[in-house]
């Protein structure tokens, strides 16, 4: 009997070393567990803040784009009135023609029409000068509609380019964060396995300790 206890005691023994490794696992599991939620909130606040930088840099796109629209429309304005002047200049000077006609078949008053030619001559000045105006307020639109696509384009490039690094970024966090869940389904999984292995062990040591 006493060669029978021996090895009945020495199995028991067995049995309870590898109950305390598989309950050590476990816990060392749970505490990763513990650390891979925290990382896990970790990483979904480090992708919000990608997520709002996306969207600052599409508004800041959006913004240069209605700037160089309202440059044009006054681009397109300051054109139209370019026009005008031009055509109130051209009727003038056929005006002038006319009187200079008349004046050459002795139609009218030579007092008359030279009072008339003066008044012409000061409205066609006055038209010259808004005329020149128009031109220089055009060539400034221009030059302004010119350095709004230049700048939009520069910006857009930045855009572009930083859009590109936040997305690459957030799939690189993206590929971690999958891994890491990989991972830890993993180690659950493990878990999961050692705390079936612990209870049989304890089921199995209880039997033993009652027989």
């Amino acid at each position: 009997p006493e060669k029978i206890k021996q090895p009945h005691e020495s199995e028991l023994e067995e049995l309870a070393m590898e109950y305390e490794r598989t309950h050590a696992a476990a816990v060392i599991t749970e505490k990763r567990a513990h650390n891979f939620d925290k990382v896990s909130g970790e990483w979904k606040c480090k992708a919000d803040d990608l997520m709002a930088e996306l969207d600052a840099c599409r508004s800041e796109s959006r913004n240069y784009s209605s700037e160089v629209f309202r440059l044009k429309s006054a681009y397109d304005e300051a054109n139209e009135q370019l026009d005008v002047v031009r055509r109130e200049n051209k009727n003038l000077a056929d005006e002038i023609k006319d009187l200079l006609d008349q004046l050459g078949d002795g139609g009218r008053s030579i007092h008359e029409l030279d009072k008339q030619r003066r008044r012409l001559e000061v409205e066609k000045e006055e038209l010259q000068a808004a005329l020149e105006e128009a031109e220089g307020a055009l060539e400034s639109e221009e030059n302004k509609v010119l350095r709004a696509q230049l700048e939009l384009g520069q910006t857009k490039q930045e855009i572009d380019r930083k859009m590109a690094e936040k997305e690459e970024e957030f799939e690189n966090s993206r590929k971690n964060h999958a891994r890491a869940v990989d991972s830890m389904h993993a180690s659950l999984e493990a878990e999961q396995r050692s705390k079936a292995e612990a209870l049989r062990i304890k089921k199995k040591l209880e039997g033993e300790s009652m027989s």
